[in-house]
Formats: structure tokens, sequence, C-alpha cells
């Protein structure tokens, strides 16, 4: 069982600056003893609500970094729940999703996921004012200048994936709009989906918005992006089994079903999460193992290849092989094993490379070490 700094100063500080509306988390920070794990359960799912909140985004993943993955997957369900999409919170997951983009790996490769069956940030234009109708929204519904300026965002953060995946016809009739910010974020999005130049897009600007509505649009964009957000949970403790927990600790079963704490950095699962006991089974996590997991873990969380080196039977393969296991990928055709050696010819080489290749190509599923 491995547990997972929550900093009861981090919970104060969120306190002290969000609304009342979620006034529930002070409760449980005023309690004097050991949060029991519906407690802690109920503190991550308010934590999830209070994501959503495009004023206190930046400031969650401030404050619980190692935790945002697992905050996204909650609310990703609640968008999802009984096989149907609630717009509402889909366009505040969008906005959210969208601000962590450049701070947090574990958003980017969320993305990938979340939009491989999710409708675009933008979906509201493609509704009829029938199915408009229908579509219940709360009190904190996105404004269309924040789908626009998170829509801006994605595109800046991959513009060759998202100009593909979504249809951006209905975008166009959103340039005639009398709000500035819904003019400049849509036609800056065109811009980057057309391949524009810089002096195309000055003057495609230029037809759409006055000097003074450009002056306005740049200093509606200035904020301040927090940078050097560390992955690793330096709280954590490296994976040991502990029976206790005290407040301000989180243990691997209050955490969604689809993630994994593998030594204080939470990773995504494919499939069904794995139960203690085959982690028990599989690897014993002394000192040692633990740091090279957690090494190999930042690693994957930030979507990096990863080159094991070591003299034969140090565990390298077993490592790998641990933590496909405890991420899901359990399947023997997922993992490719080859013995490369003086005596490998090169056409084998360049078969591996290119059936490697096609295979991530076609499964975007795979773990890559």
């Amino acid at each position: 069982m491995e547990n997972l700094e929550l900093n009861p100063s981090s919970l104060a500080t969120i306190c002290n600056h969000i609304d009342k509306s979620h006034s529930q988390l002070s409760q449980f920070l005023s309690k004097q003893v050991c949060w029991n794990q519906q407690d802690r359960r109920c503190i991550l799912e308010c934590l999830a609500q209070v994501l959503l909140e495009k004023d206190y985004t930046l400031l969650i993943a401030r404050h619980l970094r190692p935790l945002v993955l697992d905050l996204l997957e909650r609310n990703a369900e609640r968008v999802k729940r009984n096989g149907r999409i609630n717009h509402d919170l889909h366009e505040r997951l969008c906005v959210a999703l969208s601000k962590l983009l450049w701070i947090s790996p574990d958003a980017q490769a969320f993305a990938a996921r979340y939009f491989s069956d999710a409708p675009p940030v933008f979906q509201r234009l493609f509704f009829t004012s029938e199915e408009a109708s229908t579509v219940q929204y709360g009190p904190r519904r996105m404004k269309l200048r924040d789908l626009m300026a998170a829509t801006l965002r994605f595109l800046k953060s991959d513009c060759g994936k998202f100009e593909k995946l979504w249809d951006w016809s209905p975008c166009v009739s959103q340039l005639l709009m009398s709000d500035v910010l819904v003019r400049g974020y849509t036609a800056h999005c065109l811009a980057l989906v057309t391949r524009m130049t810089d002096n195309q897009k000055n003057i495609f600007l230029s037809k759409l918005l006055t000097s003074d509505e450009i002056l306005a649009f740049e200093e509606a964009q200035q904020m301040t992006i927090e940078k050097a957000l560390v992955l690793a949970n330096q709280g954590s403790s490296f994976g040991r089994k502990e029976k206790k927990h005290i407040q301000g600790q989180l243990i691997s079963e209050d955490l969604s079903q689809n993630v994994v704490a593998i030594c204080g950095i939470v990773l995504p699962v494919r499939g069904q999460k794995q139960t203690e006991k085959v982690n028990e089974r599989d690897m014993v996590l002394v000192d040692s193992t633990c740091l090279n997991l957690k090494r190999l873990a930042l690693a994957v969380a930030s979507q990096k290849p990863v080159l094991l080196e070591g003299p034969i039977g140090c565990g390298k393969t077993a490592l790998v092989e641990f933590m496909a296991t405890v991420t899901g990928h359990t399947e023997s055709s997922k993992i490719l094993k080859v013995q490369l050696g003086d005596q490998t010819d090169s056409k084998v080489r360049n078969l591996i490379r290119n059936k490697n290749m096609i295979e991530n190509e076609n499964d975007n599923n795979y773990l890559k070490i």
C-alpha cells in the first residue's frame, strides 16, 4: 500500500482562496483526528470539482501537482457517466485542461486519451436550437470566449493533432460575433488551422478587428503561466508498505480506478487496476528499486523515451515488466523482448525498428519505455 503526501498546509492555502461554496474542504481540514477512507475520497472529489473552477485550476495544480492526473480522471468519469456526455462538465473540464497543458505532461497525455471519444471544446456550436434547449448548464457555465481561448491553447500545444481531430466549419460564424475576445480567439484558431504565415495572419486580423480591439485583445491575453512544477511527490513514502496512515496522506485505494501511484508518481492505467497482491508478488520494493522505479515513472509521465543501462541480471527487464503490469499493459504482445548483441544481423534490427513504428502508429496504448 503506497502513501501519497497531501499536505494540510496546501489544503489550507487552497481553502483560503476558494469561495464558500466549497466549504466542505475546510470541514475536513479542521478535523483533529486521522482521516478515514471516506474522508479521503470526499476530499479528492471536492478537489476534483474545484479543479474545474477556471479561477482555481492553476492553484490546485501548484499545490497538488502529483494528484492532477487523478483529479482529471475523476472529472472525466463524471462527464461520461451513464454513457452520456454531460456538456456542462465537459466544457468546464476542457477549459481547465487547456490551462494545464503547458505545466503538466499528465494533462497532455490525458487530453489525447480524453478527446479520442469526446466532442470538441466548442461542441455547443454544433447544436441546433432544439438540441441546445435540452442541454442543462449549471451556474458556472463557461462563456464562449472561455471555450475559444481554451481551443486556442489546445491548438498551440499540438496543432497537427487537433486541427485534424475537429471540424472547424462552425467556428467561421464566430468571426461575426460582437464579443472582441470571441472574434480574436476564433481568428487566431483559424489562422493556425489554415497554416497562415505571420503576415497573412496580421492582414486577416486587421480585417476583423480595429487597432484598439487588437490592443484590447492582446492585453486580455496577458497572464502569468506557472512553470517549473516538479513531477515528483517529495513527501511520498517511496512505495513502502504502510499499515498506518496519518492525516495528510492518501493511499492507493483512494485514487481513481483509472490511475495508479508508483513511488509517488501518478500514472494512467489501461484496463483494470492491478491489486496489491500482484505488486507484492512481482517485486520487492527495497529502497534502490523504489528509486529506480520513481525515475522510470517520472520519464513515463513526461512522455520521454528511456534507456536503461546495467549488467546482465541487475533487474532492467523486471523493472519494465513491473511497470507494465501495474499500469495495465499485461498483454504479452505489448512487450517486445529482443536479445541484441554482436551476432544480431542488421536486417533484424531494421525489422524490429519498422515493426515498432507500425505498432505505435496503430496503437497509442503502448507503454513507451
